[in-house]
């Protein structure tokens, strides 16, 4: 990682989280790989693989090795002499290991079974902190829909104002992306958590005439499935985690956009909440930026990035493909970070937003009423049939737009079009909220499929 990422003293609060960082960070990594190898030994002893009283010792000299800086270094240098994965750990533990039981460190193993299990492992803790995330984020959503389920806007399509919806409606789309995402992090649990402790080649030969026996032990004993084969060399469940977390992070970046557009000064319909003392502009000090919508874009981008290298990692050469699965090491831990960020970030955004519905009701009004031809024209459809309705709103609209005129006015002062409509009856096909269609509804029905 490089000095602006998660690792760094300073900017490491924008790509990750504490949380996130306490699983993925080389000392609670190191300390869970020691964890790990501890109980490889105790399981390979209880299997008669390896004695029972250097296995012991083995394990307590993992579990109480300090994983400190001295310790740290000690490993990274015996990866710079070797190039090897794991030597350097093997040596640091087996000068720690007392006697002759440092001769039984990480024995029957290769890296992969302890890097693999290891991130199994620690995804696992992640989709936790995800779901817990992703919980608050909807219950901040829910709340957002029901307060604003009549809060009249402009919908837009293409960069236009198109017809009034309401911003529950809006926000009810978000929500229900949120559960979409709740259910598919419970959907990929199963095919997430899954050991691996299968050799050099995936066939266990290492571990004697019950290794399947001694798979299951270790598997278990570590809260994690036995695989059902070795997938050293199938990485589909990394690349569909991988891919998950694509949308997850894409809904946060699709909410985060739409804040950042609506926050423009010149629409001016929401924005983020202001924390006292946040500097938008060293330059320009009344500036209150979007800065949480734009990070939201930053991590995203993040976590599509890192994606599509572990999408590359679903070819191997054979039963082992280094250039493969050690590109995971990078690309796993940056996007996990990344995606669990923006979704603590989206959670505050959303549980602190601001709503200006005089602003909303504004901008609609600079639009002089022509968003609500289609509502003149329906109405006068029913009356006069629809081809003739369209062509008398539309030539009165042509109109009213080369003179500057409203709509509503020109609709009134339109003798083919009044007659057939009291001035109460016009006032009413003028009024926005008259014309949201089934936003209410819509919004209702969301909110009441997540009891």
């Amino acid at each position: 990682m490089s000095e602006w990422t998660a690792n760094s003293r300073i900017y490491g609060s924008a790509w990750s989280t504490p949380e996130l960082l306490g699983i993925f960070a080389d000392e609670p990594r190191t300390r869970a790989w020691l964890e790990i190898l501890a109980v490889l030994a105790e399981v390979e002893a209880e299997h008669g693989l390896i004695p029972k009283k250097e296995a012991a010792k083995v394990a307590a000299a993992c579990r109480k090795t300090a994983v400190d800086e001295a310790f740290l270094d000690e490993v990274a240098e015996g990866y710079r002499e070797t190039g090897h994965s794991t030597v350097g750990l093997i040596e640091a533990m087996r000068k720690r290991c007392p006697g002759a039981s440092g001769e039984w460190v990480y024995y029957g193993a290769t890296v992969q079974d302890l890097t693999d299990t290891w991130l199994m492992g620690a995804l696992k803790e992640a989709r936790a902190l995800l779901d817990a995330d992703l919980e608050g984020l909807e219950s901040a959503l829910e709340e957002l829909v029901r307060r604003h389920r009549d809060t009249v806007m402009a919908g837009r399509t293409h960069g236009q104002q198109g017809l009034p919806i309401t911003f529950g409606f809006k926000a009810a789309s978000w929500l229900a992306e949120v559960r979409r995402h709740r259910e598919r992090l419970a959907q990929i649990a199963p095919r997430m958590e899954v050991a691996q402790l299968c050799g050099g080649v995936g066939s266990l030969s290492a571990l004697g005439p019950d290794a399947l026996k001694v798979q299951r032990a270790f598997c278990e004993r570590l809260g994690l499935q036995q695989p059902e084969a070795s997938w050293t060399v199938s990485r589909d469940r990394l690349a569909e985690w991988a891919n998950l977390l694509v949308l997850i992070a894409g809904t946060a970046d699709r909410i985060g956009h739409e804040v950042y557009n609506l926050q423009r000064s010149e629409i001016g319909e929401l924005s983020e909440g202001f924390v006292t003392g946040t500097v938008g502009s060293i330059t320009m000090p009344h500036k209150r930026n979007p800065e949480i919508a734009e990070q939201l874009g930053a991590l995203s981008r993040v976590v599509r990035a890192n994606a599509q290298i572990v999408n590359e990692s679903l070819v191997h050469d054979h039963e082992r493909d280094g250039r493969s699965w050690k590109s995971e090491w990078h690309a796993i831990p940056e996007l996990t970070m990344a995606a669990g960020k923006a979704l603590n970030l989206l959670r505050k955004m959303v549980e602190t937003l601001t709503v200006h519905p005089d602003r909303m009701r504004a901008n609609l009004e600079t639009t002089k009423g022509y968003t609500l031809s289609e509502a003149v024209m329906l109405a006068l459809a029913e009356r006069i049939g629809k081809q003739s309705a369209h062509q008398l709103v539309y030539d009165a609209a042509m109109r009213a737009i080369e003179a500057g005129t409203p709509l509503k006015e020109a609709i009134a002062k339109e003798p083919a079009i009044a007659e057939h409509f009291s001035a109460q009856e016009i006032d009413k096909l003028f009024d926005y909220a008259n014309h949201t269609g089934a936003c209410g509804a819509l919004a209702d029905r969301i909110l009441k499929t997540g009891k």
